[in-house]
């Protein structure tokens, strides 16, 4: 049977697991609005003569530096998760 205190540390470790579980999933949804609003204003602009040429250098520019935040985001949320379970993981 499990302590008082055994009980309150499963408790912190799954408050954790679901924080984690929140800013790895909401990045990577925030990351699909913001790169479809961005592909909005991009879209414009591609069908403007004078922007047309560098519209999709700036489009991959962009989503490239987006892309990288928020999975950088995500992969240190999730380490930090991996990290704060440390061993209890295989429990």
């Amino acid at each position: 049977m499990k302590t008082e205190n055994e009980h309150g540390h499963d408790w912190w470790l799954g408050l954790a697991d679901i924080l984690t579980h929140g800013v790895v999933h909401g990045a990577q949804k925030l990351e699909r609005v913001h790169l479809s609003i961005a592909d909005e204003t991009f879209n414009v602009l591609e069908r403007i003569p004078v922007t047309r040429p560098w519209s999709e250098a700036v489009r991959a520019t962009h989503h490239s530096v987006s892309r990288l935040s928020y999975r950088s985001v995500s992969a240190v949320a999730q380490g930090a998760g991996e990290l704060l379970r440390g061993p209890e993981r295989n429990r």
